[in-house]
């Protein structure tokens, strides 16, 4: 636990004298006021300075006190509260601090971890005595304990990524208060150490320690009503101002959920499925279409459900051996029409989890553009990258896992290899691995996970934490929470190479893009239903995209500008789309449906006008074509015209088409940007858009007739006898059209 310090001589040289010293208000000092209710002084030890005092709980407040301090200087201020625990502590004692920002309410578990520092979080304070911390009493049974507060100015150090990682065996629990303390606890060691993220485990295999619709809970929680401790998670983590990304196995299942779903499982090179656990687990084939899709759902779950978490981190995402997988559905879209490059087993299998992570990364920026997701690879890539390693180590390339290649691709935002070995002796050596990551990166971040059990200290992950600074890395990550805290770590990182607080890095290619992204689905436009493993290309591209089981396909790290694209699958048919004008940043939907040729699919307009002026009617033909653009003049289809966008159009109308095209005669009334959307009623073709901008009519132009004519500008009480001249003009056109076609002027009545 965190013990009270002086600060040290390194530290006063990152900050100001005015900045210096801790401001402590105690109990009954000077900035203490008690401002309602009855408080008893307590007789428990462990209290700071000359005593405490408690409150009994209510459910509403009936008690509070505040400490109020004199800031000297605007700035960033740590808040750690002091309190003796017991068995009748409050459990949710309510504190809110009030700084330069507003005020944040947080819960302190009072039966835990008293008599230190607790860490409320780091805020803004105006000089001056605007800014306080309130406690009140309504808490759970049986009483708040008040006793001291303590500010600390603090001067970050420059941006950092200070990972810690949770797994699922070190903070679950059947009983939900210990869960929950745990959680509580983990939050305020990683923020008293100087930590800026945590890596919480919630999935472990096929079971979750969140509640999911689709997946069963964990043996290894037990949660109460309405219990979410994902959720509990991100609250009490930011907090704490604490970033908080969920920990997610991927490629591997429970043992039941390998019962049920046996053909999903990995099988050896002679095509045996796995009948027992390999490397401790149920391994599930990454080249097999279900469980792409599955393991894509589960992820976006998370994302749909938890808009605030900061990100997604994978283990596990890999083969456990060389030799798998050869199970039956893989090896047949490998040796047919899932292989656009031709590739090999290993190639193949090691690419099927790369166009897995594409899929998810271009999913989850659908929904969310922020949220980052990350992976921990193997420490060891391959032999071939460290010269003079031998092969026999536990590389994470020969078991399918290219790590590089997901950065390559833009696949992910950053790794943390498991680089778990110290300099100095028998290798692997951590700076012999870290270099060759880094140079890997690709624009991406590279944080090494360290061991935290490697010597029964802190030392050596003090050590290395040096050693990737000095190699150039962004930033690290601890393994585990446990070892962290055996050899607490929470007080000898701050006392060394954590000495100042830090923000995670922040990821410009997501704060501020400069690429696109497509995606969309692939669909036989005969039935409606998704194609698996259709071939999609695109313009200035060798690369070649496959649509997942669900239809799903992407393009990740498009320059901005316009594209074609093109898929096809044998037996199906092909589509083909113009992709406009994208933009840095964008993330755009675009579907396909397959069809053969002449099959209409879709409307385009020809001749639009990019811009046209107020009082000016212009024609505008929408035509039904096939995939390859071909006009199909076969059928009638019933289309309609619609608007958005402040200027405004009139006419706007419905009609068949006739030998594949049907004109619409439309009125500019108002001026401004236009979007005009044709669409085909009965929903089956793709529908066109088509923006157009209006102009205003020429002064003294009176509209398109010579000078001297009246504008209603000049004489507003006209613009209603503008209005119908314009839809008398329309229905006149239209009225025409339908006399050409050898159409009846008015309908039966």
């Amino acid at each position: 636990m965190l013990r009270t310090l002086i600060l040290m001589p390194a530290l006063l040289c990152f900050c100001t004298a005015a900045l210096a010293q801790d401001i402590i208000i105690d109990n009954g000092g000077a900035g203490y006021a008690q401002l309602t209710g009855t408080w008893t002084a307590g007789s428990s030890s462990g209290f700071y300075g000359s005593g405490y005092v408690y409150a009994s709980s209510a459910a509403s407040a009936t008690a509070t006190v505040e400490w109020r301090p004199t800031i000297p200087a605007t700035g960033s201020y740590e808040v750690a509260v002091w309190y003796v625990s017991g068995a009748n502590r409050a459990s949710n004692a309510p504190f809110a601090v009030t700084h330069a920002g507003g005020t944040s309410s947080l819960s302190v578990n009072q039966q835990l971890n008293g008599s230190t520092w607790r860490v409320l979080g780091t805020y803004t304070f105006n000089a001056g005595t605007a800014g306080r911390v309130l406690l009140a009493n309504n808490a759970n049974p049986s009483v708040v304990i008040a006793d001291a507060v303590r500010f600390r100015p603090v001067t970050p150090a420059a941006d950092e990524f200070r990972g810690v990682w949770v797994s699922r065996f070190e903070w679950p629990s059947t009983t939900p208060s210990v869960w929950k303390s745990n959680i509580d606890a983990i939050m305020a060691n990683a923020k008293a150490g100087n930590f800026n993220t945590v890596l919480i485990q919630m999935r472990g295999d096929t079971t979750t320690l969140y509640p999911s619709p689709n997946e069963p809970l964990s043996s290894l929680i037990t949660l109460g009503a309405g219990d979410d401790p994902l959720r509990y998670a991100l609250d009490a983590g930011h907090a704490l101002g604490l970033k908080v990304h969920c920990y997610f196995n991927t490629h591997v299942c429970s043992a039941a959920f390998a019962g049920t779903h046996p053909s999903w499982l990995i099988a050896d090179a002679s095509g045996t499925p796995q009948s027992s656990v390999v490397d401790g687990y149920w391994w599930l084939a990454p080249g097999h279409p279900d469980v792409q899709q599955y393991l894509r759902e589960q992820v976006m779950y998370l994302v749909n459900t938890y808009p605030d978490l900061d990100g997604i981190h994978f283990d596990r995402i890999r083969n456990p051996e060389p030799q798998y997988s050869h199970d039956t559905v893989s090896q047949a879209r490998r040796l047919g029409g899932a292989n656009p490059g031709a590739l090999n087993f290993d190639d193949w299998t090691s690419d099927q989890i790369t166009r897995w992570l594409r899929d998810v990364y271009a999913h989850v920026r659908s929904v969310n553009p922020t949220l980052q997701l990350s992976a921990a690879p193997l420490g060891l890539y391959a032999a071939s990258a460290y010269p003079g390693y031998s092969t026999g180590y536990y590389y994470g390339k020969p078991r399918h896992q290219d790590a590089k290649a997901w950065l390559a691709a833009g696949a992910i935002d950053w790794i943390a290899p498991q680089c778990y070995w110290p300099d100095g002796g028998s290798k692997p050596d951590f700076s012999d691995l870290v270099p060759d990551w880094l140079a890997s990166a690709n624009g991406r971040h590279i944080y090494p996970g360290m061991s935290a059990s490697g010597d029964g200290s802190a030392t050596e992950t003090i050590n290395e934490i040096t050693a990737a600074r000095s190699l150039g890395a962004p930033g690290t990550t601890v393994w585990s929470y446990g070892a962290a805290n055996s050899y607490n770590f929470w007080s000898a990182l701050p006392a060394s190479v954590y000495a100042q607080p830090a923000n995670a890095p922040a990821l410009s290619w997501l704060t501020n893009p400069t690429k696109a992204i497509v995606y969309g689905y692939v669909t036989d436009f005969a039935t409606g239903q998704p194609v698996t493993d259709a071939w999609i290309t695109r313009s200035g591209s060798t690369y070649t995209s496959l649509s997942a089981k669900d239809g799903f396909y992407c393009w990740l790290e498009l320059t901005p500008g316009s594209y074609t694209l093109n898929a096809n699958l044998g037996g199906i048919g092909t589509a083909a789309r113009q992709v406009l004008n994208l933009s840095a940043g964008e993330v755009r939907r675009v579907d396909l449906a397959l069809a053969g040729p002449g099959t209409a699919v879709a409307l385009e307009f020809v001749g639009a006008p990019v811009t046209a002026q107020q009082g000016q009617t212009f024609n505008l033909v929408a035509r039904v074509v096939d995939n390859s653009g071909s006009l199909v003049t076969s059928g009638s289809y019933n289309l309609a015209l619609n608007a958005s966008g402040p200027g405004t159009l009139l006419g706007l109308t419905s009609g068949m088409t006739v030998n594949g095209a049907f004109t619409f005669s439309v009125a500019c009334s108002a001026p401004g940007a236009v979007t005009l959307t044709v669409t085909e009623l009965g929903g089956q073709l793709t529908p066109a858009n088509v923006g157009v901008t209006i102009t205003a009519a020429s002064s003294g132009g009176g509209g398109g007739g010579g000078g001297g004519g009246c504008s209603t500008e000049e004489f507003p009480g006209l613009a209603w006898l503008a209005a119908l001249a314009m839809l008398w003009s329309a229905a006149a056109l239209k009225l025409m059209q339908r006399f050409r076609a050898g159409q009846r002027l008015w309908p039966r009545s």
